[in-house]
């Protein structure tokens, strides 16, 4: 009993049912005829302020009145065309009508937030996608093994000696070959360091121990000594470091499902026919013939 009442679907079913009876007081009121436009206060005072938001000034007199003329139009070209019948078969208004119908239901499914276990099961269950990748800080010297040709190796021998005997205190751009590639990296996500570097590079300087200059380390442009300044290993994350992220993804998936059981739900009540298409009715015959 207490999973039926929680159950979003009868929520749902429940306040459509107060929408069409609430509709159907407010249409036919006591003492009023079918045909009336009425235009309450709050209508106006809605007017006016959808009128302020545009306008960022309030209404004159004249222009309420104007408002208000507008709305009766409205009103009454949209109570004429219904009763024309030109609602019927336009495909523009049964696409905007479904998309109002799908909003009540999307309205519908956020009714009900997230508690905590909601949350910790769907960032268990996906928690690859908030994995937090390893980040690392570093500087290095470039070496175009292509204007170098066959010393390089030897060359980035020498250079790492001079390095190491210096330190974390040295200009990188005082050693090596110049090229467009930043000569020190603040801590990068190690995805965004294999854009930069390439795949390979950012696999190698993984295993890169900071504090002290090393090398060789390839990359796509060439050879690299380096000197990792601090690592970050990866992780997963606690909920309350991507509560935001994970509950925007909850939500989404809660309104796609609860679409989808509605809909299905709504479905049951229709007979559905699909008719064979006339060509193809044609075709099989054509076909039977040959036989």
């Amino acid at each position: 009993m207490k999973k039926l009442i929680k159950d979003p679907l009868l929520h749902f079913l429940l306040i459509g049912a107060l929408l069409f009876l609430a509709f159907e007081f407010i249409k036919s009121p006591a003492g009023i005829q079918e045909n009336s436009i009425v235009i309450t206060s709050g209508d106006i005072e809605a007017l006016q302020a959808n009128f302020a938001r545009t306008w960022q000034r309030p209404p004159t007199d004249s222009e309420v009145s104007g408002l208000i003329e507008e709305r009766v139009r409205d009103e009454i070209a949209y109570r004429e065309a219904v009763a024309m019948g030109l609602d019927q078969g336009d495909s523009v208004i049964r696409r905007r009508l479904r998309m109002k119908m799908e909003l009540i239901i999307e309205d519908v499914a956020g009714l009900s937030p997230p508690t905590d276990e909601d949350l910790e099961a769907y960032l268990v269950e996906h928690r690859e996608s908030f994995h937090q990748q390893p980040q690392v800080s570093f500087m290095h010297v470039y070496l175009n093994s292509d204007k170098r040709g066959a010393r390089v190796e030897n060359d980035a021998r020498q250079i790492l000696t001079k390095l190491s005997a210096a330190g974390r205190d040295v200009d990188p751009g005082s050693y090596g070959d110049s090229n467009m590639l930043p000569k020190e990296l603040p801590l990068y996500y190690i995805n965004d360091i294999g854009r930069l570097f390439g795949v390979d590079f950012s696999k190698q300087i993984q295993e890169v121990k900071p504090g002290a200059w090393t090398g060789p380390v390839w990359s796509s442009y060439g050879l690299h000594l380096v000197y990792v300044r601090e690592r970050i290993e990866g992780r997963d994350p606690e909920l309350d470091e991507v509560r935001q992220e994970v509950e925007r993804e909850w939500s989404a998936k809660r309104r796609k499902e609860f679409k989808e059981a509605t809909y299905n739900k709504l479905r049951e009540r229709y007979t559905i026919v699909i008719e064979e298409p006339v060509s193809s009715a044609n075709d099989s015959k054509t076909s039977t013939k040959a036989k």
